[in-house]
């Protein structure tokens, strides 16, 4: 019984042994070593059985793998091309923003950054006045239209208290251009801690809400 150190598969290997010979009924004569006993041959053959099926194993099992390694990369290239270009998967599919946030990408659909945001605390007329300042930069290679901005206040569990929206009026920037907005809120509520600045959806446009 002989034991595959690598697969654990085990098969019994027979080697048959040629008759004795009698050397005082035929001393001329040699008596043929080929034929095998009954129990010898069945060894023989139980063994080669054996390693067919390893073998048959094996091939089916490089069989599978090489499929299965083929599925995932039918699988995987889109996922890879999407992640190498992902401005433009989203401005084809909005609906993917939700993926890229989910795995902790930013995705800059827009070629523009807000920049050098500066905040306020104003007493007007007796009422508190948040003044917001900051600056628009394009980063593309192209000129590029700018969108309404959009300004949420979180209270300290991040939870929304208020919203606001602002165009900014100004013709589209040409590449690495840069403007400055400004905004104004009179009394802010006062769960208010901290200032969320996006560009707005075109659901969200002209909008002034308390959510």
């Amino acid at each position: 019984m002989v034991d595959c150190a690598t697969c654990g598969h085990e098969w019994i290997v027979g080697t048959a042994l040629p008759p004795a010979i009698d050397t005082r009924s035929a001393p001329n004569s040699v008596a043929d070593p080929t034929p095998a006993d009954p129990a010898t041959h069945a060894l023989i053959e139980a063994a080669r059985g054996a390693q067919r099926q390893f073998d048959g194993l094996r091939r089916a099992r490089r069989i599978r793998a090489a499929a299965w390694t083929a599925l995932a990369a039918l699988v995987l290239s889109p996922l890879a091309g999407a992640l190498a270009c992902p401005e433009q998967v989203v401005a084809a599919l909005p609906a993917s923003i939700r993926f890229f946030d989910w795995i902790g990408r930013d995705v800059n659909i827009y070629g523009l950054e807000i920049r050098q945001v500066d905040l306020e605390h104003l007493i007007v007329d007796g009422r508190r006045v948040i003044a917001v300042k900051g600056e628009i930069t394009n980063v593309s290679s192209s000129a590029r239209k700018i969108p309404w901005l959009r300004f949420g206040l979180h209270a300290k569990d991040n939870a929304e208290v208020y919203h606001w929206t602002l165009d900014t009026e100004v013709r589209p920037l040409k590449p690495g251009e840069s403007t400055s907005f400004v905004t104004r809120l009179a009394s802010p509520p006062e769960a208010a801690r901290n200032l969320e600045i996006r560009f707005a959806r075109a659901d969200e446009i002209g909008s002034n809400n308390l959510p």
